[in-house]
């Protein structure tokens, strides 16, 4: 179990990435005024299984600490709460991505560029929390 929460605090380099991938994937389509697809699907859909593990990871990891976590809890509960709203973000891309249009493909980028900046906040947060800032 602890490999798990180990792989959890580390991950999030990979997660930018990832991210960094779609976004960039995302604008290149809008700025052609094309759909996002082929390979640029398939960055999206794997940032959105590695985020979702992450979050699945990070919130079994809640639960089994949560009384172990006494004054830092309200800043892991902020956390949590930016990881899934970041989570819901990415997971509505394929609804925009479908639609098949230059809306939809800017729709995506801005969702997608949201669930960066989502997860930027959550993670400097829980950071400065760990800190005890």
């Amino acid at each position: 179990m602890e490999t798990l929460f180990y792989l959890h605090t580390k991950m999030h380099h990979g997660l930018y990435l990832l991210s960094g991938m779609s976004i960039a994937v995302a604008l290149v389509a809008m700025l052609r005024k094309q759909t996002i697809s082929g390979i640029g699907l398939w960055i999206i859909r794997i940032y959105s299984i590695v985020l979702t593990l992450q979050v699945t990871v990070g919130l079994l990891q809640l639960a089994m600490r949560w009384s172990d976590l006494g004054d830092g809890l309200r800043h892991r509960l902020e956390h949590g709460t930016l990881m899934l709203v970041a989570l819901t973000m990415v997971h509505l891309t394929p609804r925009f991505i479908r639609r098949g249009d230059s809306v939809g493909t800017r729709n995506t980028l801005l969702m997608l560029v949201g669930s960066l900046a989502l997860v930027l906040l959550g993670v400097s947060l829980i950071k400065r929390a760990i800190a005890g800032a």
